[in-house]
């Protein structure tokens, strides 16, 4: 059985950064999966206090005058929050596994996967964007976490490439 753990030497020429970028993504898992838990467990209430913005931009209107215009679509904007939340916390939780193990070891494919965070980050900015009409009394939020969360997601992938893809040692010292 092979082991992936690095050598020591490599472990000792890591930065701290390198070394600990793992928790970033932990953090950013754990966040995530409490905004999940938040939706699961407020549903479209959620649009009544800090996502007030979201809903006013889109639909011009506010939660209980939508709630109170169409109660079946408040139905099916409570399920979609609720079930938007079930992802959230699905989507956390997974990449708190990922950046615990196989990323905290340096495994590449790990690297490559957290790539999907600002991907992911970035369609929900643009998705929102797109369907962003109204004007209203704030910023949506996920526009201003967003817009961060990329950030860091970038700089901590940018600034830990070298672990996952050290200098190739030369064919003498791989000899010796």
């Amino acid at each position: 059985m092979t082991s992936t753990n690095k050598p020591i030497s490599a472990k000792k020429s890591e930065t701290f950064f390198e070394r600990y970028s793992w928790i970033v993504f932990l953090a950013l898992g754990l966040i995530i999966a409490l905004f999940g838990l938040g939706d699961i467990l407020s549903g479209g209430a959620t649009f009544e206090g800090g996502e007030a913005p979201t809903l006013q931009g889109i639909s011009g209107m506010t939660w209980q005058q939508l709630s109170s215009a169409n109660p079946n679509a408040a139905s099916m904007i409570d399920y979609l929050v609720r079930a938007g939340g079930v992802h959230l916390f699905i989507l956390g939780l997974l990449s708190m596994v990922v950046a615990a193990t196989a990323f905290r070891r340096g495994e590449r494919w790990a690297w490559y996967a957290m790539w999907l965070w600002p991907l992911w980050l970035g369609m929900v900015i643009l998705l929102l964007l797109s369907v962003y009409k109204q004007s209203s009394p704030g910023v949506p939020p996920p526009l201003v976490s967003g817009g961060i969360f990329i950030v860091i997601t970038i700089v901590t992938l940018a600034l830990s490439f070298r672990k996952f893809f050290p200098k190739q040692q030369t064919a003498v010292a791989a000899v010796g």
